[in-house]
């Protein structure tokens, strides 16, 4: 338990010196009786309720009347803690009359020399410019956090030891697995069994000298689901530092429908072509009898003659009509694979 002890000094110099050391605090100290009277004040707090409230304070004033309105119900809550000898410590915004300040509040029951309770001693201390910057890296860090969750691919913040500290909700749809699955677990979690080994000695070599890079484009990278199922994913990863801490980030793209789309694409075309090379030669043959037939016909024959050509051109003419068909039907299949 916290308290201030006041000794009784009779002679006039060495209470000089306590006063100074009062004086030379940054922190506005105040002490108050049982009855809430100012028993003892510093510089600190006299230019403070000055700059803030434009009074002046004086030994036997009644310092609830220094404080707002907004502060009472506070103020006799942590004092009615110190009187039953409990020291508290509050961060509390205060905003009056157009100033709006930050302050560190600190309640101590106060004793004197002989372990009898004096009163109250209120430390206060302006902590407008920390709690503000704690604030805006506060909700900075919300405006990061908001974006990564936001995001439409998987986002995987992992520290020096390869361990993943953060993960947004689109990762859990890609992997199947729950934030708090992955959370302290290491990124190896979603690597394939056969591609661990050493896996862990490349995270250390890219932690070493970070640098953005991309796993994937020109080569297929695969990762590991929650039910076992590996998929084919593109990585970005990239280096950054928060309070002298390195950190990597990986956003990972789940390219597998992609890439079987494209490999589909591929034996289409393949195929289309072998179909093409492959039919370019069969379609000639009967053309060519066609063209031949057609030719005797136009030289005049007997009409026994004419009557045979006729059958073979109508012989033929069903064989590139059967080869149409096939080409048709086999461009279809291919199709519909």
């Amino acid at each position: 338990m916290e308290s201030e002890t006041i000794y009784s000094m009779s002679p006039e110099r060495p209470l000089d010196y306590a006063q100074m050391v009062l004086d030379n605090s940054t922190d506005a100290i105040v002490l108050m009786g049982l009855d809430y009277s100012v028993l003892a004040f510093n510089q600190s707090l006299l230019d403070t309720l000055k700059a803030y409230s434009g009074r002046m304070i004086q030994i036997g004033d009644d310092y609830r009347s220094f404080v707002t309105d907004q502060d009472k119900e506070v103020f006799h809550g942590l004092v009615e803690k110190a009187i039953q000898g409990e020291s508290t410590l509050l961060e509390r915004h205060s905003d009056h009359k157009g100033i709006s300040i930050w302050f560190e509040y600190r309640m101590n029951p106060t004793y004197d020399k002989e372990k009898n309770l004096l009163g109250v001693c209120l430390r206060a201390k302006n902590i407008d410019v920390r709690k503000k910057m704690e604030i805006a890296l506060s909700e900075s860090e919300q405006k990061f956090r908001n974006l990564i969750e936001s995001a439409p691919n998987a986002i995987l913040i992992v520290d020096t030891e390869g361990k993943i500290v953060h993960c947004n909700l689109e990762t859990e749809n890609t992997f199947g697995f729950k934030k708090e699955e992955l959370i302290d677990k290491s990124v190896e979690q979603l690597v394939p069994m056969r591609h661990r080994t050493g896996h862990d000695r490349l995270v250390n070599g890219y932690l070493q000298a970070p640098k953005p890079m991309r796993i994937g484009k020109n080569q297929v990278a695969s990762a590991v689901k929650k039910d076992g199922t590996e998929i084919l994913v593109e990585i970005s990863l990239n280096g950054f530092e928060v309070n002298q801490t390195n950190y990597v980030s990986a956003i990972i793209v789940d390219i597998t429908e992609k890439i079987q789309i494209e490999n589909k694409i591929k034996e289409q075309i393949h195929e289309l072509k072998e179909i093409a090379r492959i039919q370019s030669h069969e379609i000639r043959r009967p053309l060519a009898n066609i063209l031949g037939l057609l030719e005797l016909l136009e030289s005049g024959m007997s009409e026994e003659k004419t009557n045979e050509i006729h059958s073979y051109l109508k012989e033929s003419a069903k064989d590139l009509d059967l080869l149409v068909c096939e080409i048709v039907n086999r461009t279809a299949i291919s199709f519909s694979k």
